[in-house]
């Protein structure tokens, strides 16, 4: 009996045991797993992200219905527009889309020109965002468009989808940040100006430059050599140049009959330029020879005595007696014996 007895005891507190252990497991459950630092791994939740960049940078959060939700601006230009934009909850993003693009507008950020264009208008679906439907990126860039047509800007727009993204970067389940270098060319030749078909890329790299991932491309078109560097990440234009191929980047040269070597101290522009700026040389006449002169001998005079003289006899008098003066005896008096206003 007192073996029974003992046996029993093990039974009943080993049931006790396998209860606490059934109950702690499922409270730990309960509460989520922690990882090795102590903290609770963050809930997953579909990004319903897009966002706005011209050089203000907004992201705009949407429910499953398209409909605003939150605006974030994303630096310090963003951030002063999102400010002044107060009713935007419960809008549809098209409708945001257009309000933000007027307070960005009427804010002057649309006079900075890139490679003398105005600058691209990136609308950017975030990577993992869930769109309401397919026709969702579709229609708020078309909308978009309008938006900016009716403000009579130049500037290109480029939306970047989930299908932009370059997959090959994507780790542990989670979606790529970076876009495809296709992608990059696009946005590259829409800030151009350039068509597709014109454009020959000759260098393309994907690097970091100061922990920033960018696309460095190098493109000719039409006898102009391009240089962009476009971030990987928002599609920013963050460098932007062009020159004449095969010319100089110092060279100004772009007369008629430019030789590659700017000429800035010839300003021959005359019928007979010959490259050397004759400075001294104003004889504009039609019997010009080269040797300034009034009349017709060669020599600058007033009359006909080969110097200056406003009278006959080759010295500047007023009278006649070869000197300034203002009577008859060749001196300037003003008195009785010297002017001769009297005697």
């Amino acid at each position: 009996m007192k073996g029974a007895s003992i046996m029993k005891m093990r039974k009943i507190l080993l049931g006790a045991l396998t209860t606490f252990t059934l109950a702690a497991s499922v409270f730990i459950t309960g509460c989520g797993s922690q990882d090795a630092g102590g903290s609770l791994p963050p809930a997953e939740e579909s990004q319903t992200i897009i966002t706005l960049s011209v050089n203000p940078e907004i992201s705009i959060e949407y429910d499953e219905n398209g409909m605003v939700t939150n605006l974030t601006g994303n630096n310090v230009d963003g951030e002063g527009i999102v400010a002044a934009c107060q009713d935007y909850q419960g809008k549809d993003c098209s409708t945001v889309l257009e309000e933000l693009i007027n307070r960005i507008h009427e804010a002057g950020y649309f006079v900075d020109e890139i490679d003398g264009h105005k600058k691209n208008i990136v609308i950017q679906m975030e990577p993992g965002s869930v769109l309401p439907d397919d026709d969702f990126l579709e229609t708020i860039s078309r909308d978009t468009r309008e938006a900016v047509a009716g403000l009579e800007l130049t500037s290109g727009i480029v939306t970047i989808d989930e299908d932009d993204y370059d997959e090959s970067y994507a780790r542990n389940g989670n979606p790529s940040p970076y876009i495809t270098l296709e992608k990059a060319k696009e946005i590259a030749l829409t800030q151009a100006q350039v068509s597709e078909t014109e454009a020959v890329f000759e260098d393309r790299e994907f690097d970091f430059d100061d922990g920033i991932a960018i696309y460095e491309l190098e493109f000719t078109a039409q006898g102009n050599e391009y240089e962009y560097d476009v971030h990987a990440v928002t599609g920013k234009i963050l460098k932007a140049e062009h020159h004449i191929k095969g010319q100089n980047a110092g060279d100004t040269d772009y007369g008629p009959g430019n030789d590659g070597i700017t000429d800035y101290s010839d300003t021959d522009y005359g019928p007979d330029n010959d490259g050397v700026t004759d400075y001294g040389n104003s004889d504009y006449g039609p019997n010009n020879d080269g040797v300034t002169n009034y009349d017709d001998n060669g020599t600058t005079n007033y009359d006909d005595g080969g110097n200056t003289n406003y009278d006959d006899n080759g010295t500047t008098n007023y009278d006649d007696g070869g000197d300034t003066n203002y009577d008859d005896n060749g001196t300037t008096d003003y008195d009785d014996g010297n002017s001769g206003y009297e005697d």
